[in-house]
């Protein structure tokens, strides 16, 4: 590299006039296609400050200078004063907040809270952040029941705040207003949502709360809310009738915590599964009248002693007796799952 004038010291705080630009020669390996020597004259005039800063603000976009980059972004990482504010804020609003509805105005107060605590947090990163506190507060509750504040530094908080929540569920509302439902807590398969947990009373519609005490049933892919203000008969024939059971199988509600619970009034308000009695799936085989010789085997499930009366009576049969056995078998309760019998008459 060869220059035309011996270099001089360069004052960054000095604008440099075109008198100070200099030649520059730089040679370059050829390969004998290239011209061996490259003669390259280049002038340069710095920039004022604030046409430079207005530069920086473009951003990497204009691609002119690759060492000035746009302002970062505020980082995602929360730190311990201001996720507790958002967790103490949130629950503040708490009987706000209403799944059937937007939420997002309330979102917005609360953003609008966080700024007045010095923290700059958008409604969008808001919500996220509680989300995700969500998942880890279900993540903690399943894998150590009990002692989930061990793995979670933000347990005890979100568990007063459904503490409270289940509190309010039992409390007798001043009238005109009638009672409001708690559905409690709710883990979907698409994950831990804000929607997958209610804080705030169900309502439909704009505002027609529920009335009375209401349960969730989930049986298969179908959820029913269910009213269990009436008697056990009552409450049965109502979740036969929200799936459209049309049978006398036996069945009963399990709770989250795997708890069976009784069919009353007084029952927890609670997200519950229906389950539905298997039967008893036993093999007749079915003989010719004439020759006594086995026909065809049939397979049937009795669910209740009834059914099995009827079905004795069908086939006119006054009970079942093992293939190889001698002991004929009056009452259901008798039968042996995936047994063979035979009809006797």
């Amino acid at each position: 590299m060869y220059l035309s004038e011996k270099p001089r010291p360069i004052d960054l705080y000095k604008e440099e006039g075109p008198s100070m630009a200099r030649d520059m020669i730089i040679e370059v390996p050829t390969n004998g296609d290239l011209p061996r020597h490259l003669h390259h004259q280049q002038q340069q005039q710095p920039q004022p400050l604030q046409q430079q800063q207005q530069q920086m603000m473009l951003g990497e976009s204009s691609g002119d200078d690759p060492e000035i980059k746009a302002p970062k972004k505020r980082a995602e990482t929360w730190v311990q004063d201001e996720t507790r504010s958002l967790i103490g804020l949130r629950g503040e609003m708490d009987g706000r907040f209403n799944t059937s509805k937007s939420n997002k105005h309330l979102w917005e107060q609360i953003s609008a809270k966080m700024r007045d605590k010095g923290f700059d947090r958008s409604p969008t990163m808001c919500t996220d952040k509680w989300r995700n506190l969500l998942k880890e507060f279900k993540k903690a509750k399943h894998q150590d029941r009990g002692s989930g504040s061990a793995k979670m530094s933000y347990y005890k908080e979100i568990e007063e705040i459904l503490r409270e929540r289940t509190k309010s569920a039992y409390k007798t509302p001043t009238p005109p207003s009638p009672p409001k439902l708690d559905s409690f807590m709710h883990f979907s398969d698409k994950g831990f949502e804000d929607t997958g947990i209610t804080f705030g009373p169900l309502e439909v519609g704009d505002c027609q709360p529920y009335g009375g005490r209401v349960i969730t049933v989930k049986y298969g892919d179908y959820t029913r809310r269910i009213g269990i203000d009436g008697t056990t008969e009552a409450i049965r024939d109502a979740i036969k009738s929200a799936f459209r059971l049309r049978t006398k199988r036996a069945f009963w509600l399990e709770d989250e915590d795997h708890v069976v619970r009784s069919l009353d009034r007084e029952m927890p308000l609670r997200n519950y599964t229906l389950h539905l009695d298997e039967g008893l799936a036993v093999k007749v085989c079915l003989y010719d009248e004439s020759d006594h010789i086995p026909v065809h085997t049939e397979e049937k499930t009795f669910y209740t002693e009834d059914d099995y009366r009827e079905y004795l009576v069908r086939r006119s049969f006054t009970s079942l007796r093992e293939i190889d056995g001698y002991r004929n078998i009056d009452n259901m309760d008798d039968l042996q799952t995936n047994t063979i019998y035979r009809g006797v008459s």
